[in-house]
């Protein structure tokens, strides 16, 4: 499997455990997603561009009001 491949069904995969588990934003999400960024070895600002279109989509959907 292609490592592009890999990425799109891990994104999905991330997508869909959030949809069912849900999502929170706090000061403490903040640090958690700093700490994440440094445990996984990706920059902060890269890992926040990687979730900022990931959450304003579930958010659109959540807003939608098609169902």
């Amino acid at each position: 499997m292609e490592v592009k491949r890999q990425g799109e069904i891990a994104f999905l995969l991330l997508k869909h455990r959030i949809r069912r588990e849900g999502a929170t934003i706090s000061q403490n999400d903040a640090r958690e997603l700093g700490d994440t960024a440094k445990a996984i070895g990706v920059p902060l600002e890269e890992l926040k561009e990687f979730v900022r279109p990931l959450l304003h989509d579930l958010v659109d959907e959540f807003l939608s009001t098609k169902k």
